[in-house]
């Protein structure tokens, strides 16, 4: 036999409260009394289960006849309404003229019942028009608007009453408007009063703020007047305008009165053409009073204004909305004059920390509204700026040029270093540019930093090839005796020193950048850049010290020709020589002026232009020599002056740069007494190690 889950469930009890009747064998006797307390129990269930669905069931039937008699008296009410229509349609016209003088008697009654309801108001009105102007004076707002707002109550329950019915009055000329028309003129008197308020909102919030919540409260009031009276003339049909001076819509007031002080307020902050001109410093004057008002007036605003606004007005983001819109257009103003690059650096630098600043201070994100300005205006005011910047170095350096020319004419030595090394300002002055212009501009972020940096470096490039050019017309005109500078070889070193201090500083900004950028090497573009800047500073540096040796060679050019000749060497051997290695030792006092790096390059080339005298002198011919006792007195000159030069050099290079050694200048095998055809085969060879340059010398030199 199949079960289901409701039958499977009570058997299931059913066995459970058996178990627990026959717990014990003694319980068996209880059977015949357990049957009949449960058969009494089934049948007192029974029962009341009859009872219940007999009830429902009369309840039922009496439901549908209560039905029925409903639907019999429905159908007589729509006969009897359709009838009663019918009725009306046939002579209502009439019913309308029959029933006219009672509504007009009606509507009398309505406003003689108004009119004595407010009799005493009616009689008072003169009186409290006066004393509401006098409190309005007194600045007592809450009062004076009590009392307006009774009179006005007044005046517009017996307006509605006049303009109420299908006689109502449609002119505004009435007694009753002149009666209450000076009601106009004091309700416009307290909205001064109240608008006075709103308009220095910002500073009242801190200073008095129970005048701006009680100036709010007469606006709200008003508010919800405007909202009823609006409501009862639609109900009764009557024309809002018929009221005088309905709806007022204050809070739409108040709102507009509060741009109205933001505008004013910038207006105000407005610079004119004179203070321009006047004032070089009038764009961060003006930038900084412009984020000072908007400072102070949020800061204002967000913490005491939003507890004296209503929540509903959402005061603190009304505000920074409009704050918001005030700065773009005080942005665009100044864009639209037209700024240069210093300018341009300033605003952008300004718009930066009046985001950080309002977002850190007063958790304002002016962001969070729109951007201050336009993506593309920025890019554009970049590239005006990246424009100038370039221009701006380029003039500087090229002026710088010419500082330099006018000062290598002077007739006071240049200037010394701690070291005691000549030095012109060039080198200082120029990285002081460029440093100035990455760091003024670092702030608008890192492209544009290292768009400057790119600037500077291609300003450099033209810098160099207008610096070399003035040098070699310089050296040129002093050569060709055009000019006479005094001082032509110091201020020569003093180039060369300031041209290895710019390769020093060169390689500093080259490291400082990359220290800025966390990174070990810059971009190929910037390391290609750097690389050419330091190299042909360099140049220019290795080309003053070749300078310098044409000067010391052009003075010795004479002597050198005496080399290898019978009276002036042969006849008087070491005085020749002597004359050199004096004329050295005297330049030598100027080139030791020189940084150890071209100081030593410069001993090397001097030693290499004696080498290459001697050897010239040997291949020319210049004496003949056909005994061998006159080749062995040769000979022996040749080695006791190579000695002698090659320990001045010696001592010269150690002086300059005790790392840099030098090969003898001597042949490096002994000079015997030497027949014919061979005289004899030098070697010579120098490395100038700080240069990184190698020279080698070998000549075979023939008979004589």
């Amino acid at each position: 036999m199949e079960f289901t889950l409701a039958e499977a469930e009570s058997i299931d009890l059913a066995k459970k409260a058996v178990a627990e009747m026959l717990t014990k064998p003694e319980d068996l006797e209880k059977l015949e009394q357990y049957r009949r307390k449960v058969a009494r129990k089934k049948a007192t269930v029974e029962s009341q289960l009859r009872n219940a669905v007999q009830t429902q069931l009369e309840g039922v039937q009496t439901g549908l006849e209560n039905l029925g008699e409903a639907q019999k008296v429905i159908s007589e009410i729509k006969i009897s309404m359709a009838e009663v229509e019918d009725v009306f349609h046939e002579k209502g016209a009439e019913l309308s003229e029959v029933v006219r003088p009672i509504k007009e008697v009606n509507r009398r009654h309505q406003q003689l019942k108004t009119t004595s309801d407010h009799i005493h108001n009616i009689f008072n009105v003169p009186q409290a028009v006066s004393e509401t102007h006098e409190l309005i004076k007194e600045g007592k707002l809450l009062e004076a608007h009590r009392n307006l707002s009774e009179l006005e109550h007044t005046r517009d329950e017996l307006l509605m009453q006049l303009y109420h019915g299908d006689d109502a009055y449609v002119d505004k000329n009435t007694s009753l408007h002149h009666y209450y028309e000076e009601l106009i003129g004091l309700s416009g008197n307290l909205g001064q009063s109240l608008w006075m308020i709103m308009n220095s909102a910002t500073l009242l919030v801190t200073e008095n703020p129970t005048k701006v919540v009680t100036a709010l409260r007469i606006i709200e009031r008003e508010e919800r007047i405007d909202t009823m009276l609006v409501e009862t003339l639609d109900l009764k049909g009557i024309p809002p305008s018929q009221i005088p001076g309905r709806p007022k819509k204050w809070r739409s007031k108040c709102i507009e009165m509060l741009e109205t002080s933001i505008s004013n307020k910038f207006e105000s902050l407005e610079t004119t053409s004179e203070q321009r001109i006047e004032n070089k410093d009038w764009l961060m004057e003006h930038l900084s009073e412009v984020a000072r008002t908007c400072y102070m007036d949020l800061q204002a605003i967000t913490t005491a204004g939003v507890q004296c606004f209503p929540p509903s007005y959402d005061i603190a983001a009304f505000f920074i909305k409009r704050y918001h819109r005030g700065l773009i257009e005080v942005i665009c103003q100044l864009i639209d004059m037209g700024l240069n690059a210093r300018d341009i650096i300033t605003l952008m630098i300004w718009i930066g920390d009046i985001k950080t600043s309002f977002a850190e201070t007063l958790g304002v994100d002016l962001q969070s509204v729109g951007p201050l300005m336009k993506t593309d205006v920025e890019t554009d005011l970049l590239k005006t700026c990246h424009g100038q910047v370039e221009s701006n170095v380029r003039e500087l350096m090229g002026n710088m040029v010419k500082t330099e020319q006018e000062e290598w004419n002077s007739q006071q030595p240049p200037e010394c270093d701690v070291k005691g090394k000549y030095y012109t300002p060039v080198g200082i002055n120029l990285f002081q540019i460029i440093d100035q212009n990455i760091q003024a501009l670092a702030p608008l972020g890192l492209p544009t930093k290292m768009k400057v940096l790119k600037i500077c470096l291609g300003a450099l490039d033209e810098f160099q090839r207008k610096y070399r050019n003035a040098l070699d017309g310089y050296y040129k005109d002093a050569v060709a005796g055009r000019i006479e500078p005094p001082c032509c070889v110091l201020y020569i070193i003093a180039i060369a020193n300031s041209c290895r201090s710019c390769v020093e500083f060169t390689e500093q900004l080259k490291k400082r950048m990359c220290m800025e950028l966390n990174e070990s090497t810059l971009d190929k573009e910037f390391e290609t850049g750097f690389k050419s800047v330091a190299e042909e500073f360099d140049k220019i540096g290795l080309h003053c010290c070749d300078i310098l040796v044409d000067v010391l060679f052009t003075d010795l050019k004479k002597v050198l020709g005496g080399l290898m000749t019978r009276d002036a060497w042969f006849s008087q051997p070491m005085v020749l020589v002597g004359t050199v290695e004096g004329t050295i030792l005297d330049f030598n006092g100027d080139f030791s002026k020189l940084k150890p790096a071209y100081h030593t390059y410069v001993i090397v080339q001097c030693q290499q232009r004696v080498i290459e005298s001697y050897l010239l002198a040997l291949c020319s011919k210049r004496m003949v020599l056909k005994k061998d006792k006159e080749r062995e007195k040769a000979a022996e000159y040749i080695v006791d002056e190579s000695r002698k030069m090659s320990a001045m050099f010696l001592r010269l290079s150690h002086a300059c740069n005790p790392r840099v050694s030098f090969s003898p200048l001597s042949p490096h095998s002994d000079l015997p007494p030497l027949t014919p055809p061979l005289l004899t085969h030098t070697v010579v060879h120098t490395t100038h190690r700080n240069d990184g340059r190698s020279h080698q010398v070998q000549t075979g030199v023939p008979p004589t």
